[in-house]
């Protein structure tokens, strides 16, 4: 017997899924590796957490039922379908936390979002990986690691760190070929920034389901990252369940105030990603004529492919010379790539810049 507490076995597990990017003494530099709204909120939602102030020394009692009537209005939904969190991370860990027991299985993609298989791990759950294809989800791949152990599957659609997505009718397809007792979760952080035209939101899909939940995060479009709130879409019984496990008062004063703000400020929503779009496209064409290879993005960032992990290595030490800090992953083939967030037109030229002279197209 051990003579000091010990955690659960599968804590031993976890481990980082990024390389940090090297600590700078100053604000100075080109920071585009967070996936962060280089725009930030808009103006009311800045001036709303300075008003917040005058009232930081109360509780927001109702606010996770404020928070959920503003997002079920400005989205067109039920709000007592909603659960706010303190960023979706936490209420995918809730999930997890709930829905597993050890000797479960969790199934998530090979080249996923990468922090997936360490919610399994905090519960002594299993994680199973199903291949993917060129980094995006085999509906085929995962039906194929299905068992009777499996309790969840979890896919951010669009993934990050590649920024690929799985049609609406690939989604509906995945579902339907699932056991009720399999808890569908679809993390939707960058749903705001999808523009293909097959791409659904899921919403419909969790209004006609019990076993299918959606998360949503103000951390990106709404450039609210520093705030940390999230929210999940689910049927009654399942946002029952994440609403007794959370912690009490998950959504400050502060971020109850900014999220209202920025859900009402429908032209700079429209402005963040009109300008992401045309940006995305624009740095994806210049790294294409660079010689680098572009995964298609339907995010706030690009993930760019090099020939193997050093000429990987190289290239993101180089940036780092001239000040711009994108992000290296680690594992697999995301070892050969960097990923880029999408900052102003300025700031992304510089980047392509860089990586010219350092590939010496240019000088």
């Amino acid at each position: 017997m051990s003579d000091r507490p010990v955690p659960r076995g599968g804590i031993s597990e976890i481990r980082g899924h990024m390389v940090a990017t090297a600590k700078v003494a100053s604000t100075d530099g080109i920071f585009i590796a967070s996936n962060e709204s280089v725009y930030g909120p808009g103006n009311s939602a800045r001036e709303a957490i300075i008003t917040s102030a005058g009232g930081v020394e109360r509780y927001p009692e109702d606010g996770t039922a404020r928070l959920a009537n503003a997002i079920g209005a400005r989205f067109s939904i039920d709000p007592g379908m909603i659960c706010c969190g303190f960023g979706s991370d936490d209420l995918l860990a809730r999930l997890a936390r709930a829905y597993l027991t050890p000797g479960d299985e969790l199934i998530h993609t090979l080249h996923g979002y990468p922090k997936i298989p360490n919610y399994a791990y905090a519960n002594d759950a299993h994680p199973v990986a199903a291949n993917d294809k060129d980094f995006t989800a085999d509906v085929d791949a995962i039906l194929e690691r299905v068992t009777e152990r499996t309790r969840i599957i979890m896919l951010a659609n669009p993934d990050n760190p590649a920024g690929t997505y799985l049609s609406g009718a690939e989604v509906r397809r995945l579902h339907a070929n699932l056991n009720g007792r399999v808890l569908l979760v679809l993390d939707s952080a960058y749903a705001e920034y999808a523009d293909a035209a097959d791409y659904e939101d899921p919403t419909k899909l969790v209004e006609s389901s019990n076993n299918v939940v959606m998360t949503r995060t103000f951390s990106k479009v709404f450039g609210l990252a520093g705030l940390r709130v999230g929210w999940v879409y689910g049927p009654d019984e399942i946002i029952d369940t994440l609403a007794r496990i959370g912690i009490t008062f998950p959504v400050s004063v502060a971020a109850l105030a900014a999220c209202e703000a920025a859900l009402a400020d429908h032209a700079h929503f429209d402005m963040v990603v009109r300008e992401n779009s045309r940006i995305r496209e624009m740095f994806s064409r210049e790294l294409s004529e660079l010689g680098v290879k572009v995964i298609p993005s339907q995010t706030n960032f690009v993930l760019a492919q090099f020939q193997d992990p050093q000429r990987a290595t190289d290239a993101h030490t180089a940036l780092e010379a001239e000040g711009i800090f994108a992000r290296r992953l680690v594992g697999g083939d995301f070892s050969k790539c960097i990923r880029f967030t999408m900052g102003a037109d300025t700031e992304m030229n510089q980047c392509i810049s860089a990586l010219a002279k350092w590939l010496g197209t240019r000088d």
